[in-house]
């Protein structure tokens, strides 16, 4: 049965909207340093608003940092495939913090 391979830029595209607005950013990421930097921010906020979940994305970010230098295909495939897994919280997270803030 074949998989889908997981990309940075894939999960950027994909989480990166929901990411910015937990973040309160005024746009989404569009490459890794901003993703992440939102990720720890959305994170933080996440954390401080009592929603679960926080601490899967403050782990997902150095995940995917770690990805985007990895050498070997099945140690980045690895990482990125755990952060992938860490990041499919994010669509609840932001509809549980778009009800708590409006």
């Amino acid at each position: 049965m074949p998989t889908s391979t997981v990309t940075i830029d894939g999960l950027i595209r994909e989480h990166a909207p929901a990411v910015a607005y937990i973040a309160e950013e005024p746009a989404p990421a569009t490459c890794l340093a901003e993703f992440t930097r939102q990720l720890a921010y959305a994170a933080d906020r996440c954390d401080k608003a009592g929603i679960a979940g926080a601490g899967d994305l403050a782990t997902a970010g150095p995940l995917l940092l770690e990805g985007a230098v990895e050498t070997g295909a099945a140690a980045k495939s690895a990482l990125l495939r755990r952060a992938a897994v860490l990041l499919r919280i994010v669509p609840e997270m932001a509809d549980e913090y778009r009800d708590m803030v409006g």
